[in-house]
């Protein structure tokens, strides 16, 4: 039985001088096929060469000697650092789109208070408010 030689996202995308959220986002499109290991995102080397990421026949150098694979503590690390990253962004997220929702409320406040003296009777927003 011969074992694909695979790579992690992070170390796939160290070798192929690219993102890792890049080749996420190639994986999402389809355009690469990547599968799990225990929890952790792999690609194959020959993945990598068929959509043109590695040059056919090019000697891959693994990152800092070895595969993050054969390391748990170095990949559950880096999950959490990426973790911790991605929730930052979903809190920046969440703030702007909370006040952006404040003033659109704000908005349809001042926009309710201009037609209700714009209009003879007031009481028809009341029904729609």
């Amino acid at each position: 039985m011969t074992t694909r030689r695979t790579l992690t996202l992070s170390d796939a995308a160290q070798v192929c001088g690219t993102t890792k959220k890049a080749l996420e986002r190639r994986a999402e499109r389809g355009t690469l096929e990547v599968s799990r290991r225990g929890g952790v995102r792999v690609v194959e080397v020959a993945e990598l060469m068929r959509v043109g990421l590695i040059d056919v026949g090019s000697p891959v150098q693994l990152p800092t000697g070895g595969s993050a694979l054969d390391r748990p503590l170095a990949v559950l690390a880096r999950r959490l650092a990426e973790a911790d990253a991605d929730l930052l962004e979903l809190r920046a997220s969440l703030e702007a789109t909370e006040a952006a929702l404040r003033r659109a409320r704000e908005d349809a406040r001042l926009l309710r208070a201009r037609l209700a003296k714009a209009t003879p009777s007031g009481d028809l927003l009341a029904e729609t408010a």
